[in-house]
């Protein structure tokens, strides 16, 4: 149970206004104070509005809509959060402003009274360095829109109290939000995090593995992930995914996992920023979408009587599956972390007449297939006779990790690397991103799904292929994998 009884909200901008909302709706007290009075006027009655839907929806009891409108209070200035426990920031997104307001808000609030900060980026230490108390101010970042996304961020600076805190989560749980506690830095948990999912996509892409469409139709079906990540970057703007990934990167001190691409660059400098522009990775004109089908098998697919280049409870598995018996016509193998032409020349392979298939997905009927240089012709066939099996089939270039390996693997890794430095419990990273990202797994989950042994494989394998560090594995990953243990197992 809370303490905080009068909640003040600054800003009356989408963000402050939302979270006014669900303060009402709450049953607290809530002060609202924008410098712009029309515009705060103007957010009240939007409120209203919606709450008196919700009411007429049967979502809140009946009175709910006056009940809001005797609890709200619209401020005159800063000295007219006097009487609030708790007062969080949603003005501007710049350093200056916040820390001039912060300041302020500190002569008038009790000395106990929490400060926060929704900043969606910027350092809440560096916000709260002119402070005199440090130890109440924290963030509550929390993700548009607020009265339908469940999750915030609760940010724990330096100076941050565990009491200030624990109040935090508190006041979290009471205006209906699952809170998650994290670190401060660069991007906090979910900005940092998604990084993996849309670089490494971007990464594979600018290597001319594949092309957006083919690979966003590979996470969306073999993964179940809602948006592939150009899909993804494409809705929230090219305008600001790219800044975020390079201010995540300078903040990181060049971490290599966390590198951006002239790919995207290249995007953000063209003006073509995604849905809000009617172009990006995708064309939007005419209300058209993103998505793409997968290829159904042709009418008359090959018959091929495969043999196995390399022992692999993947292939048996597959094998059992479509009912193949051992032949001459191709070989397959399906490497863990390699591209097919390193296993062909480790095997003493045929390059032409060998055949990688990426079997991570088999489960939910999706296959992924590549060929050494000169082996493409082979693939196709192999590929179009998979299909007529019943499985989704994509092809694509040769690639250390194929795709699926190559972004569940630096998705996973990434989340080990959170934990490991501390930016977030394993099950909080998880949840993050689910309720933030709509993840169908979060990012430790998907380490334990893989299996922590055959995922660091994959991302030793990567990193030796490239000769970049970008891939190399977490100590989080390796002494866990090393071990034997779940990536949810604690130090």
């Amino acid at each position: 149970m809370s303490d905080v009884k009068t909640l003040g909200v600054v800003g009356a901008g989408p963000m402050g206004q939302g979270i006014a909302q669900i303060g009402l709706q709450a049953g607290l007290d809530v002060v609202l104070y924008d410098l712009n009075r029309e515009a705060l006027e103007n957010s009240a009655a939007q409120m209203f509005g919606f709450i008196e839907k919700l009411e007429g929806k049967g979502k809140l009891d009946p009175g709910a809509t006056d009940s809001a409108k005797a609890r709200l209070a619209l401020a005159n200035g800063i000295e007219d959060f006097a009487p609030c426990e708790a007062v969080i920031e949603a003005i501007i997104e710049r350093l200056e402003p916040k820390q001039k307001l912060f300041a302020q808000l500190e002569g008038v609030l009790a000395p106990d009274a929490i400060i926060a900060s929704n900043t969606s980026s910027l350092s809440v230490a560096e916000i709260a360095a002119g402070c005199s108390s440090k130890d109440r101010i924290c963030g509550l970042h929390f993700f548009n829109p607020v009265p339908l996304m469940r999750l915030v961020e609760v940010v724990v600076a330096p100076g941050t109290s565990q009491a200030v805190a624990d109040r935090a989560v508190a006041l979290s749980h009471t205006i209906g939000k699952d809170p998650v506690v994290v670190k401060d830095g660069p991007g906090f948990l979910v900005n940092l995090q998604g990084r993996a999912y849309t670089q490494e996509g971007l990464q594979v892409v600018q290597e001319g593995v594949t092309d957006p469409a083919t690979l966003d139709r590979i996470m969306r079906d073999a993964m179940n992930f809602r948006m592939g990540p150009f899909e993804l970057m494409d809705l929230t703007g090219i305008d600001i995914n790219y800044p975020a990934s390079t201010y995540i990167y300078e903040g990181y001190q060049h971490d290599p996992r966390l590198k951006t691409t002239t790919l995207h660059a290249l995007m953000f400098n063209s003006g073509d920023f995604g849905r809000k522009t009617g172009a990006g990775f995708y064309k939007y004109a005419d209300g058209a979408g993103a998505v793409t089908e997968s290829r159904a098998a042709s009418a008359n697919p090959p018959s091929f009587s495969p043999k196995i280049g390399e022992s692999s409870a993947d292939l048996d598995a597959l094998a059992a599956d479509v009912g193949w018996f051992e032949g001459n016509d191709v070989t397959l193998i399906a490497p863990i972390g390699e591209d097919c032409s390193s296993a062909c020349a480790r095997l003493g392979l045929d390059p032409k007449a060998t055949v990688a298939v990426d079997c991570t997905a088999r489960s939910n009927m999706h296959l992924t297939v590549m060929a050494a240089p000169g082996g493409g012709a082979m693939a196709a066939q192999v590929a179009n006779w998979l299909r007529s099996k019943g499985f989704k089939v994509e092809q694509i270039k040769d690639s250390a990790g194929f795709v699926l390996q190559r972004v569940l693997g630096m998705i996973a890794n990434l989340g080990c690397e959170l934990a490991q430095i501390g930016v977030g419990k394993p099950e909080d990273i998880d949840l993050a991103m689910k309720l933030a990202q709509n993840y169908p797994k979060g990012p430790i989950e998907i380490a334990d799904w893989l299996g922590l042994e055959k995922l660091h494989t994959i991302m030793r394998t990567l990193q030796e292929i490239s000769g970049s560090d970008r891939y190399r594995p977490s100590l989080w990953l390796r002494r866990r994998a090393l071990l034997g243990l779940s990536a949810y197992v604690a130090d």
